[in-house]
């Protein structure tokens, strides 16, 4: 039977080589990345200057927001407790729902379906109000 001539003694450094290159090739990228890396768009609308702070941190509310309504709305509606965290409060600080939650959850990719049942204004309407309607 023939060996196989792609593997030799002669040639088994460079394969070993060439086989921890393409491995290590994604860490060492990675690791390097912040280099050449340019900064992070911030594409969100900045709350308004008259609130200090959020019901919590800005770190927690960008990856638990979403629970925090859920508990909310389970007391709402299992438990009768009203009063607290509501999505017109939210509203108060972030008042552009497309350039806050919209834009967000698009580039997130998740649907959202808060706004069947409440409202929340967008651009449009917002100019308009501020406009008197013109």
């Amino acid at each position: 039977m023939k060996r196989s001539t792609v593997l030799t003694e002669k040639n088994r450094g460079t394969w070993a080589t060439v086989f921890a290159a393409l491995i290590l090739l994604p860490l060492v990228l990675s690791v390097l990345r912040p280099l050449w890396a340019a900064e992070p768009e911030v594409f969100l609308e900045a709350p308004d200057d008259r609130w200090e702070n959020c019901l919590k941190d800005a770190e927690y509310m960008r990856f638990h927001h979403m629970d925090l309504l859920k508990e909310t709305r389970e007391d709402v509606m299992r438990a009768g407790i009203k009063g607290g965290i509501t999505l017109a409060g939210c509203g108060d600080c972030h008042h552009n729902r497309e350039l806050f939650c919209d834009r967000c959850h698009e580039k997130a990719s998740v649907t959202l379906d808060c706004w069947g049942c409440h409202y929340y204004l967008t651009e449009q309407e917002l100019e308009e109000l501020e406009g008197g309607g013109e």
